[in-house]
C-alpha cells in the first residue's frame, strides 16, 4: 500500500530534540495543517469543525531506521518498541490527538501537537469521547513506575525576563523535559552541580534549577554556556 500525504503540518520547530513528548495544550506545539489542493479536500473537512479534538495520522519524516528495543523518556529500562511511542518503528507512522481550533478552507489550525515542521499528514479522524476514552484503561509498565509529573516553578529573577520570546520558548521546552523527571537521563542533558542544584542544557543555553521535592523544581537562572556561575 502506497501512502500519499494529504497535507503537511507547519509549526514553530523543525529540530527533533525540541519535539514535545506526550504534550497537551500547555506544552505542545501549535500550528496548522495545510491540505493539498486538487483533491476535493474542501469537501472532506465539512462538519469537522464541530469537534474539539482530532486524531492525526502522520509520518516520522526525520526518523531513520527502527529499533526493536528503545529507552523511553520515563524510567531507566529499555522497552519493546511496540510498548512505547518511539518514532523509530518498522513503519514510521505516528498517531496523535490534538485540539482543533479552526477549519478554514484547506487550513486546519491545531494546538498541543508533538509534530515537527513539514511533517507529512496521512489522515485525519475526529476524536469521539464515548469511543476513544476508556475509564478502566491501564498503562502497563508506565503505571508500575508510579510516575508523578514534576511541577516547574519560576524564580523572581527568571520571571522578569520570561516575556522575551526566546526565553519563554526555553521555559516551555524545559517544562517538557523536566516533566518526566528532573534527574539526569540519556534523553536529557542534565548534570548535577551541587547538593540539590542541577543544570539542564538546551543547545547553547543553560538552565539551572533546584529540586524542591519529589515532584517540584524551581528554575533559578538562565544563561548561555560559559556565562553561568
Amino acid at each position: 500500500m502506497l501512502l500519499k500525504p494529504i497535507g503537511y503540518f507547519h509549526g514553530s520547530t523543525d529540530a527533533k530534540h525540541r519535539a514535545p513528548r506526550q504534550p497537551d495544550a500547555r506544552l505542545g506545539v501549535d500550528g496548522t495543517i495545510v491540505l493539498e489542493k486538487g483533491h476535493n479536500f474542501e469537501q472532506a473537512v465539512q462538519d469537522l469543525d464541530g469537534f474539539s479534538h482530532i486524531w492525526i495520522i502522520y509520518g516520522f519524516h526525520r526518523a531513520e531506521g527502527w529499533k526493536p528495543m528503545v529507552l523511553p523518556p520515563r524510567g531507566d529500562a529499555k522497552r519493546g518498541v511496540f510498548a512505547t511511542r518511539s518514532p523509530y518503528r518498522p513503519n514510521p507512522l505516528g498517531l496523535s490527538v490534538v485540539q482543533l481550533e479552526q477549519v478554514e478552507g484547506l487550513t486546519i489550525s491545531v494546538k498541543g501537537t508533538d509534530l515537527l515542521d513539514e511533517t507529512p499528514i496521512y489522515d485525519i479522524k475526529p476524536y469521539i469521547p464515548y469511543a476513544d476514552s476508556h475509564q478502566d484503561a491501564y498503562a502497563g509498565w508506565i503505571d508500575a513506575l508510579k510516575f508523578e509529573e514534576t511541577t516547574v516553578q519560576i524564580s523572581e529573577a527568571v520571571n522578569k525576563i520570561i516575556d522575551h520570546p526566546e526565553i519563554n520558548e526555553l521555559i516551555i521546552h524545559a517544562k517538557q523535559l523536566l516533566r518526566d523527571s528532573p534527574r539526569p537521563h540519556p534523553y536529557r542533558r542534565i548534570k548535577h552541580i551541587q547538593d540539590d542544584l542541577y543544570e539542564l542544557a538546551i543547545q547553547e543555553w543553560r538552565i539551572q534549577y533546584r529540586i524542591l521535592g519529589d515532584s517540584s523544581v524551581m528554575i533559578e537562572s538562565i544563561g548561555q554556556a560559559g556565562s553561568m556561575k
